[in-house]
């Protein structure tokens, strides 16, 4: 790439050119092993989407292409709570929020005598049903991967009994880990 600057400057420059960052791979559903009793283990990771955790039942694997991701698993319980285990690249600043950001960053570019294990999130999540949610994140890094374990409920609850935190917890102590 030759730049040219046109300030009264005599001549042209050659400027590096900047590589473009290296896309993360798609997902494989080589990757995944589904077991007899329809959990499933993501190899690279060591995560294992469980057909049950803390009441949430799983829904399926999710395979899309989006960016970053390996794979998600989906859970949903009788209460309509929603939670989802995620595999996925990290990609540096992208991220669901500027705290996912920071925390997934922390995570991979901790020095060594600071190896973080975990971290967590709470506050706003997607929509359920067209309502505001609240949502709980605890994200590993395993294998240098990331692995999300996410649940969150609409905010209108009253009872002040919640299993979103349970299920994030519980992922967190997957076989694996």
């Amino acid at each position: 790439m030759t730049l040219c600057l046109l300030a009264g400057l005599e001549g042209c420059a050659d400027s590096p050119s900047v590589p473009e960052p290296t896309p993360a791979p798609a997902p494989s559903a080589a990757d995944w092993i589904k077991a007899g009793d329809g959990s499933y283990t993501h190899k690279p990771s060591g995560a294992v989407c469980a057909t049950s955790v803390q009441g949430f039942a799983l829904k399926g694997l999710d395979l899309s292409a989006t960016e970053g991701s390996l794979g998600i698993c989906n859970y949903t319980d009788s209460a309509g709570h929603v939670a989802q285990i995620r595999v996925r690249h990290y990609l540096p600043g992208v991220g669901e929020t500027a705290l996912a950001i920071e925390n997934d960053k922390k995570l991979m570019e901790s020095s060594t005598d600071q190896n973080l294990s975990s971290a967590i999130r709470a506050g706003p999540g997607p929509a359920i049903d067209g309502q505001t949610s609240l949502r709980d994140v605890i994200t590993v890094r395993r294998n240098d991967l990331l692995i999300d374990c996410a649940a969150w409920e609409k905010m209108s609850r009253s009872d002040g009994i919640s299993p979103i935190m349970d299920f994030a917890i519980n992922c967190l102590h997957m076989p694996g880990g």
